[in-house]
């Protein structure tokens, strides 16, 4: 079988040497995406609306130029955020089609899943005030004969999710046994019950081998990914920077 690479945006198989998604046009590669020139007439106009989480007055940016950035002294000024870098966050344009790439680090950029999305290792989520990331648990030392060597049998746990809490520091652990894992705040195999932003059921994590996909369930509030790379941007699609979000609004060029 030849090797293949699975789309951090929507999944899609593709083969190795690819660099883009054939489905989505996602970058497939870590990096700066090029910039790829095209003609002002043909590109669509991009506003992007931020959505203050103090529940103030909703602003909303025109993109009039080539780039727009977000940060604490960026084009759209989140000043007001201690979790956000001077620069965070780029949106280009890649020939017509708008994009965006995380050039902040630390914190990082989230996009809100639309559809069901893999998780890597090393992956982060966010849902309500919960940062989250993945890792996988090695399986347990066996002796001559397949026995168990010390402690007590091994579950069949092979992922987890760490909580992340400020600062860095890490927090609970999460084991994910294979198959469906809800999370939610009421319910679930994985319950936030004092956080008021995580829904009752919020969104359900699938174990399938060494693989998790997550899928939100109808919450209010939404279930986020760590951009791992730049990837492409479609209308109505939200990004969290920092206790910032953003919903970016594109309307095509009129023929």
């Amino acid at each position: 079988m030849d090797a293949v690479e699975y789309c951090p945006r929507c999944d899609t198989e593709n083969s190795r040497d690819a660099t883009v998604c054939r489905a989505c046009g996602s970058a497939l590669r870590s990096g700066t995406m090029v910039m790829a020139v095209a003609h002002v007439s043909s590109r669509p106009q991009v506003s992007i609306r931020v959505v203050r989480a103090d529940g103030g007055p909703e602003s909303l940016v025109r993109m009039q130029r080539d780039t727009l950035t977000c940060g604490q002294q960026a084009d759209i000024a989140l000043n007001d955020d201690p979790f956000i870098m001077p620069v965070q966050a780029r949106f280009f344009f890649s020939g017509a089609r708008l994009a965006i790439e995380d050039v902040g680090g630390a914190n990082g950029v989230f996009v809100r899943l639309r559809n069901e999305r893999e998780l890597p290792a090393g992956g982060e989520l966010r849902l309500g005030r919960q940062r989250l990331v993945l890792e996988p648990i090695p399986a347990a030392a066996l002796g001559p004969g397949g026995t168990q060597v010390w402690g007590s049998p091994d579950p069949g746990y092979r992922l987890r999710l760490i909580q992340l809490l400020e600062g860095g520091l890490r927090g609970a652990a999460y084991p994910l046994k294979d198959g469906d894992n809800l999370l939610g705040r009421e319910q679930g195999d994985i319950a936030f019950p004092t956080d008021g932003f995580v829904s009752g059921r919020h969104a359900l994590l699938q174990v399938r081998g060494d693989r998790l996909m997550v899928r939100d369930v109808g919450s209010s509030n939404g279930t986020f990914i760590r951009l791992a790379g730049p990837t492409f941007v479609d209308n109505g699609d939200h990004f969290l920077i920092g206790r910032q979000l953003l919903r970016v609004e594109i309307q095509p060029v009129v023929a």
